[in-house]
């Protein structure tokens, strides 16, 4: 499982004084960035050969200014040429929201490729716990 801290900002908030439902997505790929790290090539010139298939956002409470925001993701399922993740984002310890994000791995043609065998290793880290 990977975790992180967010702080929110002021600028985090909507009009009516929570946090704005559009800054989750952000605060959750920030929280994910490690991981997709892992899938860069250092050497190469392009972004990750990773695509958002799917990306769903569940709002279970209202967030606000403070205190901080853990987030934790654990990697659900790990296919041939794709995965998913589960992130959760807690406030004062209540879930606040979650998210599922389907990744495709793509090949130098932009076609889903399989997932090579180090990065399927590093995605079972983090896998969910009893899966």
């Amino acid at each position: 499982m990977l975790t992180a801290t967010i702080r929110p900002r002021i600028d985090d908030l909507g009009p009516v004084g929570h946090i704005h439902n559009t800054v989750l997505p952000a605060w959750f790929q920030q929280a994910r960035q490690e991981l997709l790290d892992a899938f860069q090539d250092p050497q190469a010139v392009l972004l990750a050969p990773l695509m958002i298939k799917e990306y769903t956002v569940t709002f279970h409470r209202e967030l606000v200014l403070a205190p901080d925001v853990e987030v934790t993701i654990e990697v659900e399922r790990i296919g041939n040429s794709s995965f998913s993740l589960h992130e959760q984002a807690f406030q004062s310890g209540h879930l606040s929201a979650e998210s599922r994000v389907v990744y495709i791995y793509v090949g130098s043609d932009g076609r889903p490729a399989p997932i090579p065998e180090d990065r399927k290793a590093l995605l079972l880290q983090h896998k969910s716990v009893g899966e």
